[in-house]
């Protein structure tokens, strides 16, 4: 964030490595594994629920950002003789971005889709099939002018930029952060407990031990990122945004990736040391990410009122 309440990103940078590093070096005094770390049901499925989630918003609260940015450059975009294709509406219920966070875990899902993405709640596959056809259309509608007013950049592309046109104007007008920065004070702080916890012990070994039930299983990863991570999955030249249909071998992988992590139990000890590090980052630098959730909560106070 750039402007108060918030904190620039590169402050924030040294503010959370140093507040990170003051706080014991590469790994705490053994945290205790909670038999039972805290969670919640998003979209039907058990997700973890972490402390540096307060300080983000959520699938559902994204979207009402979203679509006051959409109306708001709408008005814009119109005083300059524009009309910007409309995203499409969102479709079904939105999972929750942490529901992956220590790799595949819904045995359901990975029955159907293996390591790809599973589609929101409700969703049909033909009705997947016809979002994909109506996406190229709007895209094609984006012409360099029309994509140069919306953006502040030329080019005839989907991407959008954070530092002008009509988009920029609007999420000046929500109060959210303009410039080119690529991360937050809660990207910064996940990141720094995500690099401890993938160095601490108790972390290391759970890999060891779902590697080892995998091997029992016929399959050879160290980790359940580099099983999910193989090019085996992913077709070579594909769209990367494209959703890829899994095969037999991919997800009689991931089937055995998740009973394996029940086995060893290993979400709860990656979540719970996590939590001791996200705990330590965020008694080191409440101020800081306390600006970044005012930023969030004004900012969808005033996408409410723009979508009254």
């Amino acid at each position: 964030m750039r402007k108060s309440p918030a904190i620039g990103v590169a402050a924030l940078c040294a503010v959370l490595l140093s507040g990170c590093q003051s706080s014991g070096g590469g790994t705490p005094s053994e945290p205790e594994i909670s038999a039972s770390p805290a969670t919640k049901t998003v979209a039907g499925v058990r997700v973890p629920v972490l402390p540096l989630d307060a300080y983000a918003v959520d699938a559902q609260q994204q979207e009402v950002l979203d679509r006051a940015v959409d109306e708001l450059a709408e008005t814009c975009m119109k005083a300059k003789g524009y009309t910007w294709p409309a995203r499409l509406k969102q479709l079904g219920v939105p999972r929750s971005a942490n529901e992956r966070r220590y790799g595949v875990t819904d045995p359901e899902a990975v029955k159907v889709y293996g390591y790809q993405l599973a589609p929101p709640v409700g969703v049909t596959p033909a009705q997947l099939a016809e979002e994909a056809r109506q996406e190229k259309k709007r895209k094609a509608l984006m012409t360099d002018a029309l994509t140069e007013a919306y953006t502040g950049r030329g080019g005839k592309t989907a991407s959008t930029s954070r530092t002008g046109g009509c988009r920029g104007q609007a999420l000046k007008q929500l109060g959210l952060p303009q410039g080119g920065e690529a991360l937050t004070a809660v990207d910064l702080a996940q990141q720094q407990s995500w690099k401890r916890t993938e160095a601490d012990s108790r972390a290391k070994a759970a890999n060891a031990q779902w590697s080892a039930c995998m091997k029992k299983a016929g399959y050879r990863y160290a980790n359940p990122h580099l099983a999910a991570a193989d090019p085996a999955w992913w077709t070579k030249g594909a769209d990367p945004g494209a959703r890829n249909k899994a095969g037999a071998r991919e997800i009689a992988t991931a089937v055995a990736d998740v009973r394996c992590k029940r086995q060893v139990d290993y979400v709860t000890v990656w979540q719970s040391v996590e939590t001791t590090y996200q705990r330590k980052i965020i008694a080191a630098n409440k101020k800081e990410l306390e600006a970044v959730r005012q930023v969030w909560r004004n900012a969808l106070r005033k996408a409410h009122e723009v979508l009254r």
